[in-house]
């Protein structure tokens, strides 16, 4: 993953050995690993952007159901802990 400023500089990039798994997985985990960068360094306001309309949808979906739900649920709460985020 790769976290950038507001003006869209570079400030950081992250990886995670995930072996074999969905596409959506690997998605999921990345942006749940970005999130936890981000309270880590104090960051209070977040866009996520993504191209896969399906983890915009799983992400915003209060009634999530499916295998990956567990970490759907965890960047649920992490994002009802920022002051300030949208999933573009």
């Amino acid at each position: 993953g790769v976290i950038r400023d507001g003006k869209g500089n570079w400030i950081l990039g992250y990886n995670r050995f995930l072996g074999k798994c969905s596409v959506v997985v690997a998605k999921l985990w990345g942006i749940l690993d970005g999130l936890l960068l981000l309270q880590k360094q104090g960051y209070n306001e977040v866009i996520i952007q993504s191209d896969n309309l399906e983890i915009i949808v799983s992400i915003s979906d209060s009634k999530i159901e499916g295998p990956n739900v567990t970490l759907i649920r965890r960047i649920q709460q992490i994002l009802a802990n920022e002051e300030k985020w949208s999933l573009i």
